[in-house]
């Protein structure tokens, strides 16, 4: 929990040097050398002001992988569905934002600042969140109206720095516009402060952040009347744009402060009653709703969607269309939903008895049998409508394979019988990078098959790791799995020997010259270090490597891929 705390904050932190980099490269025009920058290896080299914001968006998004991995798994982000969403979201609007960016290369266009800022509030919400509230003097209904003003006032600067990137020397219109709001906003600041500095005695805290966003406001605004004295100056824009982020990261931080601050405060007479009722009415649809998404498995969902994209960015050899990904994406959600719902309906027997499931929606009685298959079937039946209509026939039949082989081969027959239902059901957890593959170019290659070889072969020593952690559950439910049955040190080998096979196949990959010397290096560091852990886990009886590994071969396999797409696309 502290390691993932942290890890936010520091990603806020990357963020706003990351958005500051962006500001100063569009203001000092230093990336006219590279205007297409998504392929600028190929065509220009890179001055200090290009390469340092792509260094940064990688740091930035390798850790929104690892918050989101983090999130996705860890029991603390699993109780509060807001906060994995947030873990969710953030990664997806960064490649966006990077998109973006890419593509609108110094032109003023706001998606870059709408992704970026998004992403920045993202992280500010989801590090305060995570954390335990502080107890309040104040009652509900008047914390709940600051925070209503702090979240309008930060809606409203958003909107001001959207008019802003609009800005330019021939839109006299866009500037008298920002110019007038502008004066608009600084008189809601000016109530926000003020109301904030009148909370001192119940919330010293936010009073004082209260009072900073008005000074940076008040700051930004000064230097915005430089600009028209100066004229275009890039050292001034620049200041500009820093103040305003500054000022937008201290409303979401006072937003979120107070909205935080709701959850410890008091209720109290009649109010609280009706409060009570109402947030439980509220409360019971957000867990129904939670109850069908849990059938789904989300955070099991994730990884897959994410080597799908990474196998179409592979096919197409740099960035695919955004729509084609989109639909890619929602049949293949739905596609795993559907697998993942009727699994849980078959398997709600042996849930009921494993510690690690009886909190699934089915054995905890949050949702009826009949109604989880009835959600599972409906899923498969439209994720194979839109896969075949906005996508092509072949993505969704393989999806559909992916479905019936999970159901029919895994569930229902190699769990419950033989020591090898790991080994052949990783299969159907392999479809998906062929799913993205055909998505693409409508056909199954060599290199598509060598994709879902890399996921087919990483899924034993993954799942193994974890039957050895909770080796007492599958023995209590009557589950073959490979501890169970064989004993441990038998599958400490096995996962060894496969850890093993999985990095000669990598290497198969660059002597076939299906990848280049870049992913050669890679997969050598990443597989390495997968087989290192593994001969740790074989000679250490404790749980502690079989653990290690489990969390590992998670970010093993994004960070294959994603040197894979990299390899790929610069080759």
């Amino acid at each position: 929990m502290k390691f993932l705390y942290r890890v936010a904050w520091v990603t806020t932190v990357a963020l706003y040097f990351l958005i500051a980099l962006g500001g100063t490269v569009l203001a000092t025009e230093s990336g006219l050398t590279c205007a297409t920058w998504l392929l600028c290896s190929r065509q220009a080299s890179l001055t200090l002001f290009e390469q340092v914001p792509r260094f940064t968006i990688a740091t930035v998004g390798m850790l929104l992988g690892l918050l989101l991995i983090g999130a996705g798994l860890v029991v603390w982000a699993r109780k509060d569905r807001a906060l994995l969403t947030m873990t969710i979201v953030a990664p997806v609007l960064l490649g966006v934002q990077t998109v973006l960016g890419g593509l609108t290369a110094l032109d003023r266009l706001p998606p870059q600042i709408i992704a970026a800022l998004t992403i920045f509030a993202i992280m500010i919400t989801l590090t305060l969140l995570s954390s335990k509230p502080a107890p309040s003097k104040e009652l509900p209904a008047q914390t709940r109206r600051f925070a209503l003003l702090a979240i309008a006032n930060t809606l409203l600067v958003y909107v001001l720095m959207l008019l802003g990137s609009y800005v330019s020397a021939d839109r006299a219109e866009v500037v008298a516009l920002h110019r007038l709001f502008g004066v608009f906003v600084g008189l809601v600041m000016l109530w926000t402060v003020i109301s904030a500095l009148r909370r001192w005695h119940v919330a010293p805290g936010q009073a004082i952040v209260g009072l900073g966003a008005g000074i940076l406001f008040l700051a930004q605004a000064i230097v915005g009347g430089l600009i028209v004295l100066f004229g275009d100056s890039a050292l001034v824009g620049v200041l500009h744009l820093a103040l305003s982020t500054a000022v937008w990261c201290t409303l979401v931080l006072l937003a979120a402060l107070a909205t935080n601050q709701l959850r410890a405060a008091p209720q109290q007479g009649a109010e609280a009653l009706v409060q009570a009722e109402e947030h439980k009415e509220a409360s019971a649809i957000r867990q129904k709703i939670n109850s069908y998404v849990d059938l789904m498995k989300p955070h099991v969902t994730v990884l897959l969607l994410g080597v799908t994209v990474a196998a179409m960015a592979m096919a197409q050899q740099g960035l695919p269309s955004l729509g084609l990904v989109f639909w890619t994406l929602l049949g293949g959600a739905l596609a795993a939903g559907s697998a993942n719902c009727i699994n849980c309906y078959i398997d709600r027997d042996i849930d009921q008895i494993m510690g690690r499931t009886q909190r699934r929606s089915l054995p905890s009685g949050r949702v009826e049998p009949r109604q989880a298959l009835i959600f599972g079937l409906v899923l498969g039946v439209v994720s194979f409508a839109v896969l075949t209509l906005f996508v092509n026939l072949l993505s969704a039949l393989l999806a559909l394979s992916a479905i019936l082989f999970y159901v029919f081969i895994y569930t229902l027959w190699l769990k419950r019988t033989t020591v090898q239902n790991i080994v052949i059901g990783g299969a159907a957890g392999s479809v998906p990078v062929l799913v993205g593959w055909a998505a693409i170019t409508d056909s199954v290659s060599l290199t598509a098959i060598w994709l879902f070889a890399i996921i087919f072969f990483w899924t034993p020593p993954h799942f193994w790791a974890l039957s050895l952690l909770i080796q007492k559950d599958y023995e209590k439910a009557g589950v073959p799995m490979l501890p169970v049955v064989r004993g441990e040190a038998e599958t400490r080998k096995q996962i060894l020997l496969y850890s093993l096979l999985l990095l000669g196949i990598t290497f198969a990959m660059f002597f076939t010259h299906t990848m280049g010397y870049l992913f050669l290096i890679g997969a050598t560091g990443l597989g390495g270090w997968l087989v290192y852990l593994a001969v740790r886990l074989w000679r250490d009886q404790s749980k502690k490597w079989a653990r290690t590994l489990f969390w590992y071969s998670n970010m093993y396999l994004a960070a294959v891929f994603a040197v894979m797409v990299l390899d790929r696309v610069l080759h």
